[in-house]
């Protein structure tokens, strides 16, 4: 990771979905830069404390959060703890998400499947973000990233139609928002990874297929988790201040 000067310096990060992968290095980059982090995970407790330990290790203060992002009353909860721990959430990283489990056209897709893959993929940002707005507007000042995906622009997915919408839906969250929140101080950008070199996308496809997806980058090989929290972070600090509304693609070249 690139070193920088406490750019967020006294700010407070909630990260969704933080135990590991994109998620988890942001929380680190952002300590790095000197914001406190909450972490939030759904699963793994362990691995969600062991971002926490590096957080700490940096000089910053960790918060260990579990919460289901889907469901209204946690992300209150959880927003609710936060809060009461520092003060406030300057920065929301809407990160968590899931991928498809099954492969299938969208003629065969169930309505269970499209509502489980809606929900996860962009109810639960759309439930962050309105559990933070008011308390952001009201301070003048924060940043808003969503998290999308490469398959959004592409229209394409050789898995689940649905989680092609659900991503794209993201991008859409954040037009829908952001002129509102803007002369309040409030930045809402999306951020679309590549195929990103992570334990979740170790668990989705063959060695083969990562090979593959690495020849169809004009750079030649699949992204990391900390080139994608780099973005994230930018967009975090003072030097964005300029940038709202935009889709920021991290995807070295899979689409232009």
């Amino acid at each position: 990771m690139v070193e920088r000067e406490g750019e967020l310096a006294g700010r407070v990060a909630l990260i969704t979905g933080s135990s590991r992968g994109i998620g988890a290095a942001c929380a680190e980059i952002m300590a790095r830069e000197g914001a406190d982090v909450a972490i939030n995970y759904l699963h793994s407790q362990s691995a969600a404390e062991a971002v926490a330990g590096k957080v700490r290790a940096l000089g910053q203060q960790a918060l260990v959060i579990r919460a289901d992002v889907r469901e209204q009353q946690q992300v209150l909860d959880m927003v609710a703890q936060v809060e009461q721990a520092w003060g406030r959430i300057d920065i929301l990283v809407n990160n968590a998400g899931r991928h498809p489990a099954d492969v299938r056209t969208i003629e065969e897709m169930t309505l269970e499947s499209w509502t489980a893959m809606q929900s996860m993929n962009l109810t639960s940002h759309l439930l962050c973000f309105r559990a933070v707005i008011l308390g952001m507007m009201e301070r003048g000042w924060g940043r808003i990233i969503n998290v999308s995906s490469h398959v959004a622009q592409r229209g394409t997915f050789s898995g689940n139609p649905f989680y092609v919408m659900s991503k794209a839906g993201l991008h859409g969250l954040t037009l829908a928002v952001f002129r509102k929140v803007a002369p309040k101080g409030v930045t809402v950008n999306t951020v679309s990874p590549g195929t990103i070199d992570t334990e979740m996308t170790h668990e989705l496809l063959t060695p083969q297929q990562m090979e593959a997806r690495a020849k169809d980058t004009p750079l030649g090989r699949l992204g990391r988790a900390e080139e994608v929290a780099e973005v994230i972070a930018f967009l975090a600090s003072p030097r964005a201040s300029l940038v709202t509304g935009q889709l920021i693609a991290v995807n070295g070249g899979q689409y232009v």
